[in-house]
């Protein structure tokens, strides 16, 4: 007996063609189209660290140095020209040298510290704020600076020719550059301005 024939509802193969059609268009995706961009992946900011003692020793440090500085600044502005007159007096001339050009060399080299005085101290104010919001760079610079510093008061002291007042404060500076440089190289200063570790 020959098998029946089984009718199919029109509804039902609508129903039909219409699965078919979302599969294939869920499982061939046309090259030509494209798709949505992912949004940005933003990473977390790393939390702020409070300032501590240690790094506010620094801080300290930082800012009395930046004291004497401007109290050396001041003084050299109030007696540039007895400065001035005593390098000259402590001064060995060479044969045949100008005393006019000398003393104008002396007054320019007295007038270019103390603006590099002015502008080391600003410097020292700007890492300071950075060193309170913990960049890294500022860290390690602050060590550069504590460095030259030494190394510039060390030729002061041993070439140029300043009174005695003078060089007991560039011995005053140079101790708490000293200071400076042991507070900043501390454990836990190192600590806070270590380089992340990459994962």
């Amino acid at each position: 007996m020959p098998p029946q024939a089984r009718s199919v509802a029109p509804g039902n193969c609508a129903i039909r063609l219409t699965v078919a059609d979302r599969c294939a268009s869920i499982c061939f995706v046309n090259p030509n189209h494209d798709l949505p961009a992912a949004p940005p992946v933003t990473e977390p900011e790393s939390p702020r660290l409070p300032v501590d003692g240690p790094l506010r020793l620094v801080i300290i440090l930082m800012f009395a140095n930046v004291g004497l500085s401007l109290i050396l600044t001041i003084l050299m502005l109030i007696f540039h020209t007895s400065l001035v007159n005593y390098e000259f007096a402590h001064t060995a001339l060479p044969a045949h040298a100008d005393p006019a050009v000398v003393r104008r060399g002396l007054e320019s080299a007295l007038w270019g510290r103390l603006v590099g005085v002015v502008v080391v101290s600003l410097l020292y104010v700007w890492r300071a704020v950075l060193l309170r919001q913990g960049r890294r760079r500022a860290y390690l610079r602050l060590i550069w600076i504590c460095g030259i510093g030494l190394v510039g008061i060390v030729y002061l002291l041993v070439g140029a020719h300043y009174p005695v007042w003078m060089r007991v404060e560039q011995v005053i500076q140079g101790c708490v550059l000293i200071a400076m440089l042991v507070a900043v190289t501390r454990r836990p200063v190192r600590d806070r301005f270590a380089k992340p570790r990459q994962v």
